[in-house]
Formats: C-alpha cells, sequence, structure tokens
C-alpha cells in the first residue's frame, strides 16, 4: 500500500496480485457537491446523476485516451437522460433531464424511484472522443438491471467479455452531496470470455469461464468480498481508501497506487456558444430573441450569455 492519504475527489487503480484481479476506487467530495448545486435537481435525480458521474470517473481510468469520456443514458422514462463526462485531466461536469412534474407527483420515498422505474427502456452508452481527429470510439447497451452498478456489469458481459463488479453510491449528507465507486475485474490470461461471477445479475449458465479452477475458485471468493462492501465505506471521507482496501481484501496482497485527482471542470465558453449559435439556422435563432436578445445556457453547469441583435448579425456574417 502507498500510505497517500486522500479523502475525496480522487481515483486509484489497485491490484490483488495473488488473485489476479485489478480494480479501482472513486470518491468524489468537493467536485459531486459543486456540480449538483448547480443544479437543485430533485433527490432522486441527483442521487442518480450523482452514482454516474462517479462511474464515469471510474471507467475512464481503465482507458488510455487524450480527450473526453462521456457515459450517457438515454431512456422513456421520467429520467429520460443523463450525462457525465471527464476529461483526460479529471476534469467533470454532468446534467440531466427529466419530467419535473411527473417526478414531483411521486412519493417521497418509493420503489418508484428506482433506477430501473425512473430511467425506463433505453440504453448506456459510453464514448471516447480523442484529440486531434483520432477515430471515436462508442460502446452501447441496454439498460437492464435494477441500477446503474447493473446496467455496467451487463456492458462488461456482452461488450468487453470481462469479469467485473461494480458498487456505486451516492447520496446527500449534512447538506453535502458525496459518490463512491469501486470496481475489480479479472484479469484474462488470454484475453477470452470471462463472464461477470460472484454477482446475482449473472446467472451461473452465462458462459464457460476460460480459466483454471483455482484461479476460478479466487475470484468467486474476492468477488464475493467486493459485493460486501457498503454504502457507508463507499462514501465516508473518514475512511481512508488503504483502510477500506484492506477491511475488504484482507487475506488478499494489495498493491495500491497513488490516486489521481478529480475536479469540476467545464468546458463551455462564450466562443463555443456562438459556434452553437451558427449551426443552427437563422430563422430558429430569431425565434428565441426576447427583448432583442438571446440568452443562451450551458447544460452542464447553468452559465448564461447573452446575445444582442447586432451580436447575432456579426456571427452569421462571419
Amino acid at each position: 500500500m502507498s500510505g497517500v492519504a486522500v479523502s475525496d475527489d480522487f481515483v486509484r487503480t489497485f491490484r490483488l496480485d495473488t488473485a489476479g484481479v485489478r480494480g479501482r476506487q472513486v470518491r468524489l467530495g468537493h467536485a459531486l457537491d459543486t456540480i449538483l448545486a448547480q443544479h437543485d435537481y430533485p433527490q432522486p435525480v441527483s442521487n442518480l446523476l450523482g452514482e454516474l458521474i462517479a462511474l464515469a470517473a471510474l471507467l475512464s481510468s481503465t482507458i488510455k485516451y487524450d480527450g473526453v469520456f462521456t457515459v450517457q443514458t438515454s431512456s422513456n422514462g421520467l429520467l429520460s437522460m443523463m450525462v457525465a463526462d471527464v476529461t483526460s485531466t479529471g476534469a467533470l461536469r454532468g446534467y440531466a433531464e427529466f419530467d419535473a412534474d411527473a417526478l414531483a407527483a411521486l412519493p417521497a420515498a418509493n420503489d418508484e424511484n428506482s433506477a430501473q422505474n425512473l430511467l425506463g427502456v433505453g440504453h448506456l452508452a459510453f464514448t471516447v472522443d480523442q484529440k486531434l481527429g483520432s477515430n471515436r470510439y462508442q460502446g452501447i447497451v441496454a439498460l437492464e438491471g435494477a441500477s446503474l452498478s447493473d446496467c455496467a456489469h451487463n456492458y462488461f458481459h456482452q461488450s468487453e467479455q470481462i469479469a467485473t463488479v461494480i458498487q456505486l453510491a451516492a447520496e446527500r449528507s449534512n447538506g453535502c452531496w458525496r459518490a463512491g465507486a469501486l470496481m475489480v475485474q479479472r484479469e484474462p490470461a488470454d484475453g477470452g470470455n470471462n463472464r461477470p461471477l460472484g454477482h446475482e445479475a449473472w446467472p451461473e449458465t452465462l458462459g464457460t469461464p476460460l480459466v483454471d479452477q483455482e484461479t476460478e475458485e479466487e475470484w468467486r471468493r474476492v468477488a464475493v468480498l467486493m459485493c460486501s462492501v457498503t454504502a457507508g465505506e463507499l462514501l465516508d471521507p473518514t475512511l481512508a481508501s488503504d483502510r477500506l482496501l484492506l477491511r475488504l481484501f484482507h487475506e488478499e496482497t494489495v498493491r495500491a497506487y497513488s490516486p489521481r485527482p478529480l475536479t469540476f471542470g467545464c468546458r463551455c465558453s462564450r466562443d463555443r456558444m456562438e459556434a452553437t449559435i451558427k449551426g443552427l439556422p437563422r430563422d430558429e435563432i430569431e425565434k428565441l430573441i426576447v427583448d432583442r436578445r438571446v440568452i443562451v445556457t450551458c447544460q452542464f453547469c447553468n452559465k448564461t450569455e447573452t446575445f444582442g441583435e447586432l451580436e447575432l448579425d456579426a456571427i452569421y456574417a462571419a
């Protein structure tokens, strides 16, 4: 273990060498609270968006990219869309779209507020946008399961075929939003098909492991230990990362690496908003003019910019 003490806003890689397992941990505090405070969403929406942002931070750390990694849900439920993205420098942001009236009509504490019911039928998409014109990568999987964790498991099972267990949590405590995420993955010895074991979402009949029995049993044991982690442990800023990993995997040799910092960061700017305006037909923009001006609002951070009629003329003349 590295002995580095970081309580919030980080993603960290670790390995269980003897078990052949790699993992990631994310804990968000101030960065997430900054994002959600800009929107004042209803609690069920903030809970799920907090989990999605933690998931984006978690998965972004598993790939090498120079640009933006995005996780997005799109569905027919009351919570019709959520977007979270992470830059290669660790800047986070996110927003959600939902039916405010229908959501307000739901009881405050009800099973209808579960991820499955709020999202409905749709898909979960993972996108990597590289700088310098590199190829864009996107993976899409159906929104299946009772939670976002289940949906992520579904992606790894169908697309990556890597045995994976993910736990997510988000809540508001003492007036501040927090989120946590933990993931373990079996390192495939041959790059073959490995099913996500140790999680109830994956029946024992799915797939055939291409590993020996001892390795299979090691993975099952680690997966069971992983599933024992509580939301409180994922979110607790006083529980150091090293302590949590040792608590969960005390029978393993845990090798943890230095944490990578995460922060809130929005890439909006007046220039980007001008480009958005220019990309729309002039007659559509004319319909948005009120008091001889158009107000453009960033969906991610709620920053607004005002463009007068003369400025609009200049934008379309350029």
